[in-house]
């Protein structure tokens, strides 16, 4: 797993959704503002954004009855 912050093209299925959406249409959906869009980190999987951190999990990766293995992260403000 990676974290790092998003890039230009990277996309992924909001949770709740079917279809794919790019995370650049996605902070826009969510009115981030442009200045803050740069502080935005995923977590990525094998290629696959499995989360746009704080904010939406990827569809492919939630929880479902058949899950036998979990990874839990804890964030904390250093601040």
């Amino acid at each position: 797993m990676v974290w790092r912050t998003w890039k230009k093209g990277d996309f992924f299925y909001p949770s709740g959704m079917e279809h794919r959406k790019k995370i650049s249409d996605f902070l826009i959906d969510n009115k981030i503002p442009r200045a803050d869009k740069g502080d935005i980190s995923v977590l990525e999987s094998n290629g696959n954004i499995v989360w746009v951190v704080g904010m939406r999990l990827d569809n492919r990766f939630k929880a479902s009855p058949q899950t036998k293995r979990m990874l839990e992260i804890e964030l904390t403000d250093f601040s």
